[in-house]
């Protein structure tokens, strides 16, 4: 009979084992990324190349002394364990950095799209990464010691640790201050530090700091041409970035069917965010990237409130959440489980949108009415759920949610697809503005949330820190179309071709684009407003 397999060894040397797996394991990408940022100096001293993963070990068992606390040792570190396997595989095949930015998303993440990440590989990842180190720690027999024998050990532990740190330290640290001073961004991909980190910062900062009272920005905005009558569709994108608009001079037709209206299109867009958590409710609010908070954004009046208080008939029709922007608007949510071909029981694709519309503009109720509409766009990685299959334009394509395993063409071609079917809606949302009575002032302005990373630099999806995210996933879309001369065309055409706009701007261009006069409107933020020259729309 083969003896049952259960490892004996003090905590100590168990804390070594675990040490020397997360640094050489876990730890890999920020391995790879720092000693690759030390092999491209020109000159570099080889016994610091080889000192990078002491330090790191050092700095992981000092943290994990800490952590083991004798009573919870084993729950503590096999689900650290657990949660550092999938941590590894997004860093490994993604790019991504679980900053507080990621984490907010992942927790805001919805069951389906948590999903949607779920492949063969992932999961055989995640049993031979996480969960067989995970039973090995469950497995094994901790030697018991006494209270006094344990301490001196465990202090000995750390002290061992703390001295082989300062030694490279004392020896190194020109040389670490000046690569990690280049690389900064390096440090957020160590494993678990940081995901523990943000994850204690977002758990301090909205579970346990005292609740923040709700702000009014203007007590009463005001309509100022309240007799015109006039219908906005405010299309919210997801996902699409701008270098792959043939509106904007992209060599593929991905707008092929809105390129038979006069749309404008804003050529340098930028987003506030590189994750939906942040740039959505970012895009609607008074803040400005450079001070933006959520939990202050989520607690006090956003653009859709002042609109609203304004006299305007407010609507947000969701296929894809609001982040808290549309809890004080009128919302109908998208029925996943109806019997309806574009939905599959989690996800539905955004022609979906277009019935709600539909409704909506066949039983106005005011003369001033704006409509959001919440687009699943070009939600990764399960791109090819995203367009229907007669929209299958650009092939060869990849049906699969591990995207690193497509060809780059395949993928591209895939992403493509999802930006010509948002054309392909954004086209009969027109279509249905154009048939109301023509009274109505009409228009749509679209504007994606962040973009995408498509394996340029071997980095996939969004999210990362903005300080050092890819163009590609702040480069954002933004078009204009519009049946009035409220503004003048060609001034709003050069305005887009030749500044530069962000999510900043929208806040006070929505405001601008309506004639709504308020205190919170800034008209330097307006794009609008140098087309606009007689408007003045800021209160005393």
């Amino acid at each position: 009979m083969i003896k049952k397999f259960q490892p004996v060894m003090t905590t100590n040397k168990l804390l070594l084992v675990i040490t020397a797996y997360f640094t050489l394991v876990f730890n890999y990408p920020f391995l790879s990324e720092f000693m690759g940022a030390i092999i491209e100096l020109e000159q570099f001293n080889v016994l610091f190349l080889l000192s990078v993963p002491f330090l790191l070990g050092s700095l992981l068992l000092i943290v994990f002394s800490v952590l083991a606390v004798p009573m919870i040792f084993k729950p503590v570190f096999i689900t650290i364990t657990l949660t550092s396997a999938l941590v590894f595989y997004a860093a490994l095949h993604y790019g991504t950095v679980f900053d507080y930015g990621m984490i907010q998303n992942s927790v805001e993440t919805d069951q389906a799209e948590a999903f949607s990440y779920l492949n063969i590989q992932s999961v055989i990842h995640f049993c031979v990464l996480g969960l067989l180190p995970a039973l090995f720690i469950a497995k094994t027999k901790i030697v018991t010691q006494g209270y006094s024998q344990a301490v001196f050990a465990r202090l000995k532990l750390f002290a061992g640790a703390f001295i082989v740190l300062l030694t490279i330290v004392f020896f190194f640290y020109q040389d670490y201050a000046a690569v990690g001073r280049n690389n900064s961004h390096v440090k957020k991909f160590i494993n678990p530090t940081q995901y523990l980190y943000s994850g204690a910062k977002y758990i301090k900062y909205n579970y346990l700091e005292s609740e923040i009272p709700f702000k009014t920005l203007d007590i009463a905005p005001i309509d100022t041409s309240p007799t015109e009558n006039e219908v906005m569709v405010f299309v919210l994108g997801e996902t699409a970035r701008a270098q792959n608009f043939s509106s904007n001079g992209y060599s593929k037709n991905t707008n092929q069917y809105t390129s038979k209206y006069e749309i404008t299109s804003f050529e340098n867009m930028f987003s506030c965010g590189t994750a939906t958590a942040v740039s959505v409710p970012c895009m609607f609010s008074s803040m400005t990237r450079d001070n933006f908070d959520r939990r202050h954004a989520d607690k006090q009046q956003n653009v859709l409130d002042l609109i609203q208080l304004a006299g305007f008939d407010v609507q947000w029709i969701n296929n894809n959440g609001c982040k808290n922007v549309c809890d004080r608007i009128p919302t109908i949510n998208i029925d996943l489980s109806q019997n309806n071909p574009l939905c599959d029981g989690n996800y539905c694709q955004d022609e979906t949108l277009l019935l709600p519309l539909e409704q909506k503009l066949a039983s106005l109720s005011s003369n001033k009415t704006i409509i959001v509409l919440h687009m699943m766009g070009s939600h990764g990685p399960t791109y090819f759920k995203r367009y229907p299959n007669e929209h299958r334009k650009f092939t060869p394509d990849c049906a699969r949610s591990d995207i690193q395993n497509c060809s780059s063409e395949q993928l591209i071609n895939t992403y493509d697809n999802t930006i010509a079917y948002t054309d392909f809606v954004l086209s009969k949302v027109i279509e249905q503005l154009e048939k109301l009575p023509k009274k109505y002032k009409t228009s749509m302005l679209y504007v994606s949330d962040h973009g995408e990373s498509l394996g340029e630099s071997g980095v996939y999806l969004h999210g990362l820190p903005y300080s050092f995210s890819p163009q590609q996933q702040r480069h954002i879309p933004m078009l204009l179309w519009s049946n009035n001369n409220q503004h003048q065309t060609s001034c709003v055409k050069q305005q887009a071709k030749n500044q530069k706009f962000s999510h900043d701007n929208l806040f006070h261009s929505l405001l601008g684009w309506l004639s709504i006069s308020s205190t919170a409107y800034q008209s330097q933020l307006d794009i609008f407003a140098p087309c606009s020259p007689t408007k003045t729309l800021a209160k005393n």
